[in-house]
């Protein structure tokens, strides 16, 4: 099934809150990850020259007109190399923290018509690619189509961590079936409990193992274990949040970023 427009936005409104509080296409960061500024519903940045193609896209005038302050140097940190577009745009911050005028302005630059545009063409390549991890995972297990849910939780695996590394549905049956009858989910909520002080995270982490322990649904279990298994396959400091993201997807509900998320009855 193609993706519709309705599903794309679903999939923006639910995974771009993880990030961005309040509207996910005007969602600005600084340089809290080394990225110098992250923007808009996908966290285009500098560092890895992903948001420079879509400023120049845009074109210095509407730069300008949406950011008079800090316009001027957004195009020029766009058309230099990384090194330079990450020295200016750390100008703007205090600490990884944006000050005002230049958090304001890039907001104003993401959600203008024009950069919104931009952000779509971009978010629809990201969705299609999703559709067909999530298609084929459905097959997999035995369905004709996959489900809004399967796809968000797909979105969110191609934004924030590419691919699932090599983990398919036969590994994911391999694991409820040699764990104790009925306990797959109390080896994962186990090693939730047990995440390490370094783990991004690790709060969320210990949260997340109370409120999901023996009550994932049996529908949700085949994606909450393969959001364990894909996270095991992480960073090491990095487990913990992106089980945390893609639990509370499969769960439809979780602690994530200091915050509890709720998606009962949207997907």
């Amino acid at each position: 099934m193609a993706v519709t427009d309705a599903e794309i936005n679903a999939a923006v409104a639910v995974t771009g809150r993880f990030e961005n509080a309040g509207d996910p296409w005007r969602g600005v960061t600084g340089d809290f990850d080394g990225m110098g500024i992250s923007c808009g519903v996908l966290q285009w940045n500098i560092g890895s020259a992903s948001l420079q193609p879509m400023v120049l896209a845009v074109g210095k005038p509407v730069v300008l007109r949406e950011a008079p302050t800090i316009g001027a140097q957004l195009w020029q940190a766009s058309n230099g190399g990384v090194s330079q577009g990450l020295t200016i745009v750390r100008q703007w911050q205090t600490g990884s923290q944006l000050k005002a005028t230049p958090k304001k302005e890039l907001a104003n630059l993401m959600g203008s018509p024009e950069m919104k545009a931009q952000q779509l063409a971009r978010i629809r390549t990201v969705a299609n690619k999703a559709d067909a991890l999530a298609t084929t995972w459905a097959l997999a297990a035995g369905r004709a189509a996959r489900s809004l849910q399967e796809l968000i939780w797909f979105f969110d695996l191609v934004t924030q961590n590419g691919s699932l590394k090599g983990v398919d549905h036969d590994d994911v049956k391999q694991f409820i079936k040699t764990s104790t009858p009925g306990k797959a989910d109390d080896v994962v909520c186990d090693w939730l409990l047990a995440a390490p002080a370094a783990w991004w995270g690790r709060v969320d982490c210990i949260k997340n193992a109370g409120l999901w322990r023996d009550k994932v649904a049996a529908a949700d279990l085949e994606l909450f274990v393969l959001s364990y298994l894909r996270a095991s396959l992480s960073t090491a400091k990095a487990r913990g949040v992106v089980m945390n993201r893609k639990g509370a997807l499969a769960f439809r509900k979780g602690w994530i970023n200091g915050q509890l998320f709720d998606f009962t009855g949207q997907f």
